[in-house]
């Protein structure tokens, strides 16, 4: 697994992307809450809650979107 650690332009970490060995990613909040994920196979981002929220990959918008 590798993490993409994802910063303002202050250089605070906002919050982090891992990407498993299959390709599927998780965006966190950098308190480690999820946001949410991505599935490669079917091109798919879902929020924490498993609701598609879009195709294709949004993961850092929920990052940097988040409240």
């Amino acid at each position: 697994m590798s993490t993409e650690t994802i910063k303002d332009r202050y250089q605070r970490t906002l919050g982090y992307i891992e990407t498993q060995s299959s390709g599927r990613q998780r965006a966190l909040v950098a308190s480690r809450r999820t946001l949410g994920f991505y599935d490669p196979q079917t091109d798919t981002t879902k929020d924490a809650h498993q609701r598609t929220i879009a195709h294709g990959n949004v993961l850092a918008s929920l990052i940097f979107n988040d409240d």
